[in-house]
């Protein structure tokens, strides 16, 4: 998979998605997730929570959103997070390999951190088929459905954080190469 994907880690190819990427990204964080906390009076949707979730605020949740705010999480929010963790994916792994090719002192077997945002988009989307089933099956949620939400969210957040640290890393290492080369070539 990665080589497939080397051969589309361009700068161009990473604008483009980048560009779609923060464009549904934003419009969840600004207009569906806010309207949907607004909703639930204040309480974060599952979307919003890193650190996870329990039954009790699952419920607490999805009772304080009524039937409106599970409707609007289904047809509005939901939509866009099946579009969000592909894109993501697909972008941030195209990104890291792409930097990565811009540096001929980084040895290519750091070609593993793509797979990090493909991992964080892949629980994403695990995420969200257990909260569209808690959705639908709410006053009824189960126990297992939480956990393994919760466990899906965590997953999703810390792999997503690790990928920006080294993110982080690889953007200073070649910034700070580029400037000795220039410093030397002066």
């Amino acid at each position: 998979m990665i080589k497939w994907l080397d051969t589309l880690a361009s700068g161009r190819v990473v604008l483009i998605t980048l560009i779609a990427s923060l464009g549904v990204y934003l419009l969840m964080v600004f207009v569906t997730l806010p309207h949907i906390q607004q909703l639930a009076g204040g309480l974060k949707p599952f979307d919003l929570l890193p650190q996870g979730y329990d039954i009790a605020y699952a419920t607490s949740f999805l009772e304080h959103i009524k039937e409106e705010g599970r409707h609007f999480y289904l047809t509005k929010q939901i939509p866009l997070d099946l579009v969000y963790p592909g894109l993501f994916a697909f972008t941030f792994a195209a990104m890291w390999l792409w930097l990565l090719h811009k540096s001929t002192d980084i040895p290519e077997t750091w070609g593993w951190v793509a797979l990090l945002p493909i991992l964080a988009g892949t629980a994403d989307y695990i995420e969200n088929a257990f909260i569209v089933t808690m959705l639908y099956t709410y006053p009824d949620i189960s126990n297992v459905i939480v956990s393994a939400a919760n466990l899906s969210t965590i997953i999703k957040s810390m792999t997503t954080t690790v990928y920006f640290v080294a993110l982080l890393f690889l953007l200073l290492f070649i910034g700070v190469l580029k400037y000795r080369s220039r410093r030397t070539g002066m």
